[in-house]
């Protein structure tokens, strides 16, 4: 069922006889409103007034024996703004018929105070209702008020809906942006912190990218450095072997490292050979040129078996 809330004041000095046990009226029997219009003006004239019966208020009365706890009943609603200090408890609720609801309040001695020197003089309940017929649901709390809207004051006299007041919306405001501009610096520093941490990361990497770069380039240093040394020692043992004549040296010089490796491993038997058929002391009695030797090793046959053929020509 659709529910609004609602408030309404009633003079606590002409609420008339209490009946026995109680000390407070919060709602008059039978239907009714308030001379401003409500509670038509707030449901678009679909309602024309509220409602209180013995069912109504039974149910009233079960709902605060079912929750075990006391009604508030504050000052001037400011319990609705956080301002929850009680001018009394209400404990329990009868109904009278043709009169209403009415309550017991166990009243702060402040507010039995105040009420006795008519500091406060109404009792405005604050209470949901349901639209379609205007029962009252629940009782929400009571207030001590001194905001009458209407000359009648021993009949209900108001409703309010509970808006902030022009000043309390004012400094909301200005809470909501202390908080936006509290958030925005905190979201900076975290910014500030997350762009320096980049900036430290991106340093160590550009230092890592350099010092690999200058490893790969000692790397690349020594092993040019290695492979130099291994080119400039087969060209030695070409020359002192005899591996190819003279005239050749040039040509063995000018290749890469693994093609010069693989003419020395096969000229190696040829020269060694060259060395034992020959009798007349270190000096190689023949050798291959390069086309020989590059035929002898495309052609899959063995260096002696190259120069007993050569031989027999």
């Amino acid at each position: 069922m659709p529910q609004l809330t609602a408030a309404l004041i009633i003079d606590l000095a002409a609420a008339g006889e209490m009946p026995e046990g109680m000390n407070a009226h919060i709602f008059p029997d039978g239907a009714f409103k308030a001379e401003d219009g409500r509670p038509a003006s707030l449901t678009q004239g679909e309602l024309k007034a509220w409602r209180m019966d013995a069912a109504i208020a039974a149910a009233l009365v079960d709902a605060l024996a079912a929750s075990g706890k006391p009604i508030l009943y504050d000052y001037e609603h400011k319990s609705l703004y956080g301002d929850s200090r009680a001018a009394g408890w209400i404990d329990a609720l009868a109904h009278v018929p043709g009169r209403g609801l009415f309550a017991h309040v166990d009243w702060t001695p402040d507010a039995v105070e105040a009420v006795a020197k008519k500091v406060y003089r109404y009792s405005s309940p604050f209470f949901s209702f349901d639209r379609d017929n205007g029962e009252v649901s629940r009782l929400l709390s009571v207030a001590l008020t001194n905001t009458p809207a209407l000359p009648d004051l021993s009949a209900v006299d108001l409703t309010r809906r509970f808006l902030p007041t022009e000043k309390e919306a004012e400094m909301a405001d200005k809470e909501d942006v202390a908080a936006l501009v509290s958030e925005r610096d905190g979201l900076k520093t975290t910014l500030a912190a997350l762009t320096a941490e980049r900036d430290t990361l991106k340093t160590e990497r550009d230092a890592a990218t350099t010092r690999l770069a200058e490893i790969a380039a000692a790397e690349a240093a020594k092993t040019a450095e290695a492979e130099k040394a291994e080119h400039a020692a087969l060209m030695t043992e070409v020359k002192e072997k005899g591996l190819l004549a003279p005239v050749h040296h040039d040509w063995a010089a000018g290749l890469a490292l693994s093609a010069l490796r693989a003419f020395v491993e096969s000229a190696r038997p040829l020269a060694a050979l060259s060395r034992q058929t020959d009798g007349k002391g270190d000096a190689p009695a023949a050798v291959l040129s390069p086309s020989e030797a590059a035929l002898c090793q495309k052609m899959g046959v063995s260096p002696e078996a190259f120069i007993a053929a050569k031989k027999g020509v």
